[in-house]
């Protein structure tokens, strides 16, 4: 009886630990938006460590997108595409990026999006360089990946 308790202990464990673990979830920019070429605005959040930022940045800039980084309450300018971001990072035996979330807009109109949240469990795949999880991050908002494949890929 003692050994079926145990093992039903570990089997829900592993199964809730499962459930919980880092993900993304996301709709790409429209193939006609970035076929356009289009200028990227990055504006830049005040409120978010400057490393995302950073890390946006060196991915725009190893895909060959041109942007520049306006401050944060900018208004759009509706002929770019403009691009906000919020990221949270939390402590549980190491500092992690928990939740983040990449906005793309282009005339006015949100144009694509992804989130990403690294839930506060027992799963350890939370912990990794926040950069890796940033550039999945936009390869699903640039449709380079989807949200299945970034997921996967952790």
């Amino acid at each position: 009886m003692n050994q079926l308790k145990i093992t039903l202990v570990s089997l829900i464990t592993i199964l809730t630990t499962a459930c919980s673990a880092p993900h993304f979830k996301g709709e790409p920019i429209g193939s006609k938006i970035q076929s356009k070429g289009a200028e990227i605005v990055l504006i830049k959040d005040t409120e978010t460590r400057d490393g995302f930022r950073e890390a946006v940045e060196q991915w725009l800039t190893k895909n060959n997108y041109k942007y520049t980084v306006t401050p944060d309450g900018t208004k759009h300018d509706l002929e770019k595409l403009t691009i906000e971001y919020v990221g949270y990072w939390k402590w549980d035996l190491a500092l992690y990026l928990s939740e983040a979330r990449v906005e793309a807009f282009h005339q006015g109109q949100r144009v694509g999006q992804v989130s990403y949240k690294a839930p506060n469990s027992l799963n350890t795949n939370k912990f990794s360089h926040a950069e890796k999880r940033i550039e999945k991050m936009l390869e699903v908002l640039f449709g380079k990946v989807t949200d299945y494949e970034a997921t996967n890929s952790l």
